[in-house]
């Protein structure tokens, strides 16, 4: 220890919990130079607290620290403990050092698989690395030599880049190294394509194909290094043996490019942006259990999520500045009071649309909501939507410097705006009508929901009624009240009447006293049996006895049977005619549903100019104190930037002071979860609400800060599309866990912040989305079948779909026949394809003038680069698809995106490799994200004999699915051009999905002359029965599928949107009830023909 360090300590000895600037005051140093050592060579014998102060390792105990004296919480250090080790593991990806330098050089070469501390070069790395937080080392063996251009210089250099990373652990001067490596990504690069998602997919295939992966794998470097050459085709320049490292020339003086047998030392510059994390995970790891209770944080890591047993109440109604259903509605009613809530769905299902309608309502109710996610295009996207819904900014975004200048600029036009009175007055108009509005909407629901309850209570009658029908049949509909009534009371007194006559009888004083009362007993009794009588021969019922001359218990008994089969009949049959009738004056669903879909547009047109007076009348609730501090901001934004305010504490402390404040004016924050550290205030609790979106693809150390910031938490992921990659080994992820005690569920390479916060929840707190609104139904519904076990609703607008000029929207598939071919890096690639793509492309926006946004993906990179290079070389064809959006890459590229028009090239054929198969074995999610990307048009141009036994279930089922379109799509145009020619039901292509009652109504119709198309078909839809009479068009639906079944607000639902539908067509809806066709025939083809002569 030198004594510059010895100072340092000795000041910190004297005075625990002194800051940096009063050591270097103290010895008379910059403080740079006191940080530098303090986080470097000294980070082992002192350590810090959240308030920045400095404490020896032997004062932790009795140090008086300013946030608290309690020892941390031991669960959420070794959470954080063991991120940080991950952390620094994934960091290594992308290691590199130039060849040759004026300057020093950031590696030294190594004569053995061992580090000696010894060497003058070695040493000055390490002591380079204990000085500087931010480097890091490692061992690396073998190295690829690779040239890089340079455009400023105009001039070649050599930079030099191990293939294994062996990371390198310093402390005071000691050096140890991990036993398992893992694979430089600045090697994948070199042999892989630009894209930064495929090489992390090609980085993990190669890993696993090393053995890596596998925890239970026993290989040493030699046999590792051997395997690597033989599966890869890349510049061996010498045959790989750790054992024998090359000698015969030192490393500087290698010219050519490839990989040698050479072994180095290198140190390495990381990410800011993780150095930042990690700033944030190790304040985290010091906190005690009290310090951060209120957040967040505190119920993930003690698992104290559970739902409140009180929710927001029903009746307090949200903003609706874009129209929400049912499930997204609940979401944010979830999220205002849920510690957790999490929200997914498939692609195209409204999870912006929550995003938006939350963080408006927060605003709107005086909350505040820190947004984010892990890429900025996510995050940009919701700042442009949340802040373009009306005349002023809500929404901060927060980030580099075009991020500041922005937001000054959108502070500096909220203060130069004013309100008056006749904005206040016109505010509370359209806050009153919305209350209105609302109300009636609500009503109108009720109103259907009491319809569903009386079909479902006709439903559960005409049950009971079903079996007395044969014998009853002629009732149906004759039956009164009195006439129940009669009978039921003709039962009870003879009962009644048996019972006296019974017991006068057979008692000891009755057979004393018969001959007085005997005669008048039996006269009663034979009256009400005459009563009785009547009532069964009314009815056709047989009489068991026609006086009490012949009656004994057993008489009586079968008189009592009988008496109470006829009752129950009736009252059966009665309270069915009842329900039956109940039903028939209860409005029609169809009017209810045009009530209701109209009143939803005037809602949402309502809510619009409501949040805009909310948002110009806001200025008025801000004093001059407020503006004052707000004007302060702004010029505080455009002074700083990125200027690191460390060497400037009070306006440091003064800037987070006022970023603090700007909750309350600018209530939505957004940023990306790896770019807050010093630019949201590290508070616990700051923000009402965290939201994380794209929550599947996010790893979980980087959000734990979030969480700190917050009270409660919304995630937002699809666990069925891109997840969460890490390109730390399996094995390496085992031991840390291990090391750090940390529970499974926790693991940073297995799971994604999706998946843990799923598991801390039950199922009450998730929400699935299930209105998809994105693409043409045959292609949503092969995902909705495959991966989303059929549970989603079709409610795409087809109006708005861009076809190509002579092809329908749907999927159609081009067969090509060619051969697969796996390239040295790795992937696989068809020529016959990739022609194929191009041709098509140039036919339909080249020569027919397609218009729409045009977009090629592939599961291969490799495909992708040949597309895009035949593309380039077609320069007619590249200049018409500037005016597309036209993108060719592979699944990553177009997570979040979409076209109108989408390609998808499988590449399997002829020559595929097992490796490619095995890839698409274990990447189903990427299928499902390929081909939802498309809106009206999917066209597959491959190989569909090879695809469909190729071995891969999702794409089997794929090519089985396109097939019963083509099959389905014939039958489909023969039913839509003509009308049956006779009586009996004709064939359809879904008999299985036609019930009895569709048949006798069709045939029904038929006999009075009236001629309809059954299974009609109508965008998404199959119509029961359609009659087409120029531009009027009227669609039929019986109640025949769910016939003895319950409707709930599921099936009341999904009816609602195909009914909006329909209409929007221009189609009337009548639905008919099994019941009227049933028992009220007639009156059903009355209502037909009056529709039809209803010109």
């Amino acid at each position: 220890m030198n004594e510059f360090e010895k100072a340092i300590l000795k000041v910190i000895a004297e005075h625990p919990g002194v800051k940096a600037k009063d050591i270097a005051q103290a010895i008379g140093r910059d403080r740079k130079d006191v940080n530098s050592v303090l986080y470097g060579s000294l980070k082992s014998h002192c350590y810090q607290d959240a308030s920045y102060r400095w404490y020896l390792n032997e004062q932790e105990n009795s140090a008086e620290s300013v946030d608290s004296a309690a020892p941390p919480d031991k669960r959420l250090a070794d959470i954080c403990k063991y991120y940080l080790n991950c952390l620094s593991l994934e960091e290594s990806n992308g290691v590199s050092a130039f060849l040759s330098s004026k300057y020093s050089l950031d590696y030294s070469e190594l004569f053995s698989m061992t580090i000696n501390s010894s060497d003058d070069n070695i040493a000055n790395l390490i002591r380079k690395v204990s000085a500087e937080r931010n480097l890091a080392a490692y061992l690396g063996y073998p190295v690829l030599i690779e040239k890089i251009h340079s455009s400023k210089l105009n001039q070649d250099f050599l930079k030099v880049a191990p293939v294994f990373l062996f990371p390198v652990e310093i402390s005071g001067g000691a050096v140890s190294v991990a036993s398992i490596p893992h694979v430089n990504m600045e090697v994948i690069k070199q042999y892989s394509s630009r894209d930064v998602n495929t090489q992390v997919y090609d980085l993990v295939e190669l890993e696993s194909e090393l053995g890596l992966n596998n925890p239970d794998a026993d290989m040493d470097l030699d046999e590792m290094a051997a395997r690597l050459q033989s599966i890869r085709e890349w510049q061996w320049r010498e045959d790989l043996d750790p054992s024998n490292l090359s000698k015969l020339f030192p490393i500087g003086g290698i010219t050519e490019e490839g990989v040698y047998n050479k072994a180095i030392f290198i140190v390495a510059e990381r990410s800011p942006y993780t150095i930042g994390l990690e700033s944030e995970l190790s304040q985290l790891a010091r906190l005690d259990e009290a310090s951060y209770r209120q957040t967040a944080l505190y119920d993930w890591i003690h698992r104290d999520v559970t739902a409140p047993d009180e929710l927001t109440p029903q009746d307090v109604p949200l903003l609706e500045v874009l129209p929400m259903n049912s499930e997204q509605e609940q979401a944010i009613r979830y999220a205002e009071s849920n510690k957790l809530t999490i929200v997914t769905g498939p692609p195209g299902a409204g999870k912006s649309q929550v995003v938006t309608n939350l963080l408006v309502n927060a605003a709107w109710s005086g909350k505040s909501v820190l947004f984010t996610s892990k890429n900025n295009k996510a995050v940009d996207v919701v700042e442009t939507r949340v802040n373009s819904l009306g005349r002023r900014p809500i929404m901060l975004r927060i980030g580099g410097n075009q991020y500041a200048y922005h937001l000054a600029e959108l502070i500096s036009d909220l203060l130069s705006f004013t309100a008056d009175r006749n904005d206040q007055q016109e505010y509370k108009s359209y806050r009153a009508l919305y209350k209105d509005k609302v109300a009636a909407y609500q009503d109108l629901k009720k109103k259907k929901e009491s319809v569903v309850a009386l079909r479902n209570h006709a439903d559960h009658m005409e049950q009971k009624v079903c079996e007395l029908r044969d014998e009853w049949g002629k009732w149906f509909g004759a039956l009164s009240d009195a006439a129940v009534d009669d009978c039921e009371s003709a039962l009870k007194q003879y009962r009644v009447a048996y019972d006296s006559w019974n017991r006068a009888r057979n008692s000891f004083f009755g057979k004393l006293l018969w001959f007085a009362i005997g005669k008048g007993k039996t006269a009663e009794l034979d009256q009400r049996l005459s009563q009785l009588n009547e009532c069964f021969e009314t009815y056709e019922q047989p009489i068991v006895s026609q006086n009490s001359d012949m009656l004994d218990s057993k008489h009586h008994k079968r008189i009592c049977d009988c008496g109470q089969r006829l009752v129950y009949a009736l009252q059966t049959i009665n309270e069915y005619q009842k329900a039956f009738h109940d039903l028939l004056a209860a409005p029609q669903f169809e009017d209810v549903d045009r009530e209701l879909i109209k009143i939803k547009a005037d809602l949402a047109e309502t809510a619009e100019k409501l949040w805009n007076k909310w948002l110009i009348t806001r200025p008025l609730q801000m004093d001059a104190s407020c503006r004052s501090e707000m004007n302060e901001y702004v010029s505080a934004m455009r002074l700083i930037g990125d200027v690191d305010l460390s060497d400037y504490p009070d306006i440091k402390k003064k800037f987070h002071r006022l970023q603090q404040k700007m909750t309350s004016f600018l209530p939505c924050w957004a940023v990306t979860s790896l770019s807050a550290k010093g630019r949201v205030p590290f508070q616990p609790g700051l923000f009402d609400l965290v939201v994380v979106d794209e929550a599947s693809q996010c790893d979980i150390a980087s959000v734990l800060p979030m969480l700190y910031r917050a009270k409660r938490a919304v995630i937002i992921g699809d666990p069925k599309q891109l997840s969460h990659i890490s390109t730390i080994s399996k094995a390496q992820d085992l031991s840390l866990l291990q090391k750090y005690s940390v529970n499974l569920g926790w693991a940073y390479s297995a799971n994604s912040l999706y998946a843990i916060a799923s598991s801390l929840s039950d199922s009450s707190q998730i929400i699935q989305l299930r209105d998809h609104h994105r693409s043409y139904g045959d292609i949503i519904e092969f995902s909705n079948a495959e991966f989303y076990d059929g549970k989603l609703r079709v409610a795409t607008n087809y109006d708005r779909l861009k076809c190509p000029k002579n092809i329908a929207p749907g999927i159609r598939w081009i067969d090509v026949e060619g051969k697969t071919v796996r390239p040295p890096s790795g992937g696989a690639y068809n020529d016959s394809e990739a022609a194929a793509i191009v041709e098509e492309v140039e036919r339909l926006v080249v020569k027919n003038g397609y218009k729409g946004t045009v977009g090629v993906v592939t599961p291969f990179r490799a495909q992708a680069e040949r597309i895009r290079k035949a593309i380039e070389k077609h320069t007619e064809l590249k200049n018409a698809l500037a005016m597309n959006d036209f993108l060719v890459d592979t699944v990553h590229k177009f997570q979040g995106d979409e076209r109108d028009l989408m390609f998808f090239s499988p590449v399997i054929s002829k020559g595929t490799s097992q490796g490619a198969l095995g890839f698409l074995n274990n990447t189903g999610n990427l299928f499902n994200v390929a081909i939802t990307r498309a809106r009206a048009v999917l066209i597959v141009v491959g190989d569909s004999g090879y695809c469909s036994k190729c071995g891969v279930p999702y794409m089997e089922h794929f090519v089985n699915h396109v097939n019963r379109i083509k099959s389905r799509q014939v039958h489909d145009h023969v039913a839509a051009t003509q009308y049956p020619s006779g009586r009996q039901y004709p064939k359809v292509a879904n008999p299985d999905q036609v019930s009895d009652w569709e048949r006798l109504f069709y045939t029904a119709l038929f006999d009075q002359g009236i001629r309809t198309i059954p299974q009609y078909p109508v965008d998404k839809y199959k119509l029961d029965l359609a009659i087409v009479n120029g531009k009027r068009m009227l669609d039929i639906e019986i109640d025949g599928e769910m016939y003895h079944k319950d409707w709930n607000g599921e099936l009341s639902y999904r009816d609602q949107l195909r009914n909006q539908r329909l209409f929007e067509l221009g189609w009337d809806v009548k639905r008919f009830w099994v019941y009227q066709i049933r028992d009220d025939l007639q009156t059903c083809i009355e209502q037909i023909k009056d529709w039809c002569n209803d010109r």
